[in-house]
């Protein structure tokens, strides 16, 4: 389950508990509506269901947003371990990761802000899929000890490609190339 599915769940118990909150045992008198009641007609809206093809290629995209999610965590708290990573990421792609963020935090620079994904494309290669992500950091500045933007700042949008594999039980991404600006 995705923390997008998790923070769905969670609004809905909450605003649940409101209502319920909301309710007591004693009836309570109110006007008796004397017209046609003009609430309106409730409506349906089905999910579509997806194919086992698209389902994957959904959890491959779903899965390299959340290792940009728990990225920026670990960039903006250097306070978290590096190993929240560990089954999100495997071989090169981990190998990278925590290469940049030990220098990142050897030289005091914190995060402010999250990255942005606006757009993904996938689709299955080999034993796992290919996933292109337009990656838009210009809400997510890396700072210095002194709070100011690290300069050069990199490029805010760019695209990546994730290679996403299965690895164990767990969905990882092996592999990430930086294609270019999106």
């Amino acid at each position: 389950m995705t923390h997008l599915g998790l923070a769905t769940k969670a609004v809905g118990a909450i605003m649940a508990a409101a209502l319920i909150g909301g309710c007591t045992a004693t009836p309570t008198t109110s006007p008796t509506p004397t017209g046609p009641s003009q609430s309106p007609s409730p409506t349906v809206t089905r999910t579509p269901t997806l194919s086992p093809e698209d389902q994957k290629l959904e959890d491959a995209k779903a899965r390299v947003v959340l290792l940009w999610q728990t990225l920026d965590g670990l960039l903006v708290d250097s306070s978290k371990s590096i190993n929240e990573l560990d089954t999100l990421a495997s071989g090169e792609a981990l190998s990278s990761l925590q290469v940049m963020l030990t220098t990142v935090r050897q030289r005091g620079q914190v995060q402010v802000g999250a990255t942005k994904i606006p757009s993904q494309s996938a689709l299955a290669k080999g034993d796992g899929w290919v996933v292109t992500s337009c990656v838009d950091r210009s809400e997510a500045i890396l700072t210095d000890k002194a709070g100011q933007p690290v300069t050069p700042a990199p490029q805010p949008r760019l695209s990546h490609e994730s290679t996403v594999q299965l690895v164990g039980a767990n969905l990882q991404i092996t592999k990430d190339e930086v294609l270019g600006s999106c």
